[in-house]
């Protein structure tokens, strides 16, 4: 009997701490994979000069999402001057991702995770040639 329940709280906590590794390493990677510290990549600015986005989310009449961003693009100089070249059509851009959101995806859980994703990709295949978003950083965002 006793190497029964011996053998049950050697298995509890291995699933416990099997549990455990895999919510850090999930919190340590982040949902996008892991993050690069290459030198080039910390050397890329931040475009935040987009302002405020307001839409209406597919399917909800009354309501309306609210988002600012926060884009790093790489390499450094031709990134930052090709984005603010391209500012209409990365705002025309932004409206349309947001505006099909339904309101089951914004509902989410990992909502902005997914968002920050569909927002890097929607920039670099819709907008940048020259130069490449790596990273998008929700700077606000609610729904009212």
């Amino acid at each position: 009997m006793k190497s029964r329940v011996h053998a049950g709280l050697k298995l509890a906590l291995r699933i416990l701490v099997s549990t455990f590794l895999l919510t850090h390493a999930v919190l340590i990677t982040g949902c996008a994979g892991p993050i690069s510290l290459e030198s080039s990549d910390k050397e890329c600015p931040l475009y935040s000069n987009l302002g405020s986005i307001r839409v209406n989310p597919s399917g909800a009449k009354n309501q309306h999402l609210h988002v600012e961003v926060a884009i790093k693009v790489c390499p450094a100089e031709e990134g930052l001057a090709e984005i603010k070249r391209k500012k209409i059509e990365l705002k025309h851009s932004m409206i349309s991702l947001l505006s099909s959101q339904t309101e089951e995806e914004l509902e989410d859980p990992l909502r902005a995770e997914k968002l920050r994703k569909q927002i890097r990709e929607t920039v670099n295949e819709q907008v940048l040639r020259k130069s490449e978003a790596v990273d998008v950083l929700l700077t606000s965002m609610w729904l009212e």
